[in-house]
């Protein structure tokens, strides 16, 4: 969204021209510009906060300095350089700046200068000839929000003729009311002492019931008003939030109510993933991915520059590893038996037993060299060799002394996250480990894209890597064209019918248990890199590692022969 300011930090440092905490009317509102439309019928997005307002000495010295330094200047004018910076690019027609202070207001315009390539304050002349960058503006401009101080910026787009109260691209929510769908996901919490409104149906007429200024109250307070159930996780360097929404929840926002993943601060939303991610799989939440929530509120976090996304102090990608980790094996009992009761709901019979047993003879196959955290362990993690650990390249070297470290709450002593090593690897000489044997084998569980699990659509299965298990869709339609395919002929036979469903369901179950324990035994090999791997398990491949019929067929008849024979006969094709 090509914004001015709009940002909880706004509201918490009170810079010249936005609201202070704890004023009598603290208001910011994004709107379309009322006087500019009553002149040239131009829908221009405009916001309007009731603060301190700027002179217009203030106004040129800080939008003079898009660039300026934090070491030259403090907090206050600084704040809002990067806004600026973003929203010009989007507004090359100008962003127009209009602030009042003691009832009288001046305007300037900042827009984009094709023939040098620069962005610039517009100069108009006046008729003693002069060039002036402030004008002073007529009282009737004053928006009726504002009494004696504030300010409104109004963004003319790419072009003169640019409806900006239009949605962007990609931004999701319809014309109506994209701009409060879009307030009410960037932000956790409103502040106390200040309230955000934004217009829907901006273009209609002027009837209340259809264009109106609606408050926007943030995502926590329309997910604690939706919510089944919800609750919160005290994690070792987070505070988690969840929720348990409604089934087949509907109306406007829906797409806020649908299952997903984001990093909170500051009051703001970053990172947001949909229930189609695995994301939320790894906190353990393998059906009615639909229907859960879970937002990570970091301690230790800063935004990137673009403030965009969060990054440890150091520059790097937060870890999501650990908070999954930590997540589940704390998970609240409330949460966790609403997931075993909709598991219990939706089982379908899986063949792992079996399918290992069948396996068994060729594991030594699918060898897998793997090493887990341990504080006790009898090996040493050196970030520097080649063996391979749970999450990555971790090099097992001489054993060597580790700083006394506490499990992580809700952890058996001497086990850690391996995402968790993997980071004090990074920051230390290195961690403990025991060598281990891992199952090469993945369980396998029968779930349904339709339940929760929409990143399964037209997709065979999903394989969840911190939990080695297979997501098997029972609603794949190659599944279902293959068992109608070999039933042909026992339509009028439903025990045998069921019994083909249910080969038919085995054979999908071996074919992946072996393409996945094929891509685990590849991974960390010289010339399989991350990517590779990341590949070779994913739903795609999985899909096309069922696909094969001819085989599959003939494996199935020489089964089917046998235990069908008592019935009748196997057709032929």
């Amino acid at each position: 969204m090509p914004s001015y300011a709009i940002s909880p930090r706004v509201f918490k440092e009170c810079p010249r021209g936005v609201p202070k905490i704890g004023g009598s009317d603290c208001k910011v509102i994004v709107d379309y510009n009322a006087a500019l439309y009553d002149a040239t019928k131009l829908h221009k997005m405009c916001f309007i906060d009731t603060g301190d307002g700027m002179s217009p000495d203030q106004m040129l010295s800080l939008l003079n300095n898009l660039s300026a330094s934090g070491a030259s200047k403090n907090q206050f004018q600084n704040y809002g350089v990067g806004a600026k910076i973003s929203a010009l690019t989007r507004n090359h027609a100008g962003i127009q700046y209009e602030s009042w202070k003691d009832g009288v207001g001046y305007m300037i315009l900042i827009k984009f200068d094709s023939e040098q390539g620069i962005y610039g304050i517009q100069g108009i002349p006046s008729p003693d000839g002069k060039t002036l960058y402030a004008i002073e503006l007529p009282a009737k401009d004053k928006p009726k929000e504002i009494t004696d101080h504030g300010t409104r910026v109004t963004l003319w787009g790419m072009e003169d003729q640019q409806d900006t109260m239009m949605p962007p691209t990609g931004i999701n929510g319809i014309r109506e009311s994209w701009i409060s769908f879009y307030l009410n996901t960037r932000f956790f919490r409103i502040p106390k002492g200040v309230t955000l409104s934004a217009r829907i149906g901006y273009y209609r007429d002027n009837n209340p019931k259809h264009n109106y200024l609606l408050t926007i109250r943030g995502q926590k307070a329309i997910l604690d008003e939706k919510a089944d159930l919800k609750g919160t996780v005290n994690l070792s360097d987070a505070k988690l939030y969840w929720w348990v929404m409604p089934k087949g929840s509907d109306g406007h926002g829906r797409e806020m109510l649908k299952g997903h993943t984001a990093l909170v601060h500051e009051d703001e939303l970053f990172d947001m993933s949909d229930s189609r991610s695995n994301r939320i799989a790894y906190f353990g939440v393998i059906v009615g991915r639909d229907r859960v929530i879970i937002y990570v509120e970091p301690t230790n976090v800063v935004q990137n520059t673009s403030r965009t996304n969060l990054l440890r102090p150091d520059g790097s990608p937060v870890l999501w590893e650990i908070w999954q980790d930590e997540f589940r094996a704390n998970m609240p009992q409330p949460l966790k038996k609403f997931l075993e009761d909709l598991q219990n709901e939706n089982a379908l019979e899986s063949h792992t037993d079996s399918i290992k047993e069948k396996l068994k003879g060729l594991q030594d196959l699918y060898k897998l060299s793997r090493y887990k955290a341990s504080l006790k362990g009898n090996v040493f993690a050196d970030p520097e060799s080649e063996s391979t650990f749970e999450t990555g390249n971790i090099r097992v070297g001489e054993e060597n002394s580790f700083p006394s470290e506490s499990p992580q709450p809700g952890k058996k002593p001497g086990a850690l996250s391996t995402a968790l090593l993997t980071a004090l690897v990074q920051q230390n000489t290195g961690s403990k480990a025991n060598a281990v044997e891992p199952d090469p084998f993945p369980r396998v569980e029968w779930v349904s894209a339709n339940d929760g699990n929409e990143g399964l659509l037209d997709r065979a299965a999903e394989y969840i890597h911190p939990q080695n298990l297979i997501l098997a869709n029972s609603d794949y339609q190659g599944l279902h064209d293959l068992v109608k395919y070999i039933s042909k002929g026992y339509t009028d036979m439903p025990e045998v019918t069921k019994l083909i469903a249910d080969e038919v369901k085995q054979a999908f179950e071996l074919a992946l248990t072996e393409c996945v324990a094929g891509a685990l035994s590849l991974k960390n090999r010289p010339y399989w890199n991350p990517d590779q791997f990341n590949a070779a398990i994913s739903r795609e491949a999985l899909t096309t590692s069922v696909m094969p019929r001819y085989w599959m067929i003939s494996s199935l008849r020489r089964i089917l022969g046998s235990k069908i024979k008592g019935f009748v006969e196997t057709p032929s094709t």
